[in-house]
Formats: C-alpha cells, sequence, structure tokens
C-alpha cells in the first residue's frame, strides 16, 4: 500500500520540506519513507535506519514537474506520482524530492503483513513504535512498545485511511534524534 499524510500533531500543521536529489537507480513513489544515504542523496528507507522524512513531491533539478515515469520509452504525460530514477541521478539529472522531515506530520500507514491490533497484541494501540516493512509500509510484527522507527496513535478513525491502517509519525528521525546510522 503506502502512506497517506494525515494531519500534523501542530496547531499550524506546516511540514518541514527539504528539496534533495534522489540516489541513482531508484524508483521512488510519493508518500514513501526516505532516508539520508551515506552519499548525502535520498534513497528509500528501510527496517531499522533513521528516517529522513517522506516524499510530498518530485520534479526536476531546476524545479519543474515531471512528466514521465523515468522509465526509458516511457509517453509523455505518464508521471503519476511515480519516477525511477536514472543510473546517472546524482552527478547528471539531478532529480530531487521535495522531503517533509518533520517529526510532527501525521501519516496513516499500512501493514504490509499482518493485522494491526490482531497479528501482534496491542499494535493498534497508541504508545506503541513500528519499524518499516519496506519505504512502503509498516511492519507489524516489529511492534514494540520502546523505540522504533515510528510512534504509533493507535488505529486510524479517518474515513480517508483504508482499513488496517495506523496513524503515525516519524520517531527515529535522521533529522532531529539520529540514533542509528
Amino acid at each position: 500500500m503506502s502512506f497517506i499524510k494525515a494531519g500534523s500533531l501542530v496547531p499550524f500543521g506546516g511540514p518541514i520540506v527539504r528539496r534533495e536529489i534522489l540516489a541513482n537507480s531508484i524508483t521512488v513513489t510519493v508518500t514513501d519513507s526516505v532516508k539520508a544515504d551515506t552519499d548525502g542523496f535520498v534513497a528509500l528507507g528501510t527496517a531499522g535506519k533513521s528516517v529522513l522524512g517522506h516524499v510530498e513531491g518530485i520534479g526536476t533539478d531546476f524545479g519543474v514537474g515531471l512528466n514521465t515515469t523515468g522509465v526509458a520509452g516511457a509517453e509523455m504525460g505518464t508521471y503519476v506520482g511515480t519516477f525511477l530514477t536514472a543510473s546517472d541521478n546524482e552527478t547528471v539529472a539531478k532529480v530531487r524530492a521535495d522531503v517533509d522531515i518533520s517529526q510532527y506530520s501525521l501519516y496513516s500507514g499500512s501493514a504490509a503483513a499482518g493485522t494491526f491490533g490482531t497479528t501482534t497484541a496491542g499494535s493498534g494501540e497508541m504508545n506503541g513504535h513500528f519499524d518499516l516493512s519496506d519505504e512502503d509500509d509498516l511492519d507489524e510484527t516489529s511492534y514494540v512498545l520502546t523505540t522504533a522507527q515510528y510512534f504509533s496513535w493507535g488505529i486510524s478513525t479517518l474515513p480517508s485511511s483504508p482499513s488496517n491502517t495506523v496513524i503515525v509519525n516519524i520517531f527515529e528521525s535522521q533529522v532531529f534524534n539520529d540514533a542509528q546510522t
């Protein structure tokens, strides 16, 4: 599935957005969880690594919107929120992601496997933590009370949220409290 923006913990609700170059040869989608790689480029988020933020948009180095998927031979007008970066993106094309790095932004997150509140006891309640399964999903079986990449506010009751989702915010941030690499 994927993450869906679900609001903010602060009354003014504004995201903190950074526009950074994407890593080479990755397929990135708006709302993906991302990290900064060891070379200083935006890469897809992985389990157990601090979170940089979530992609809010993708565009050229000059701030212009994209019009293809990035796949060789893709027709004009095929871009619908997902883009495949070139193997030399870091040095030549420099396609960038607008990344919301705020720990106050809320997301409705789905699980790749398992059911929140059922598979792992307590995983549907507030005050738990989850790691990523991949850049799109939370790992419901990673639920712990101590610490993980995301803090959970419990099962989502938002009408726009699909079933089997929880509301989360970034807990282990690469920017604000980097506890791991």
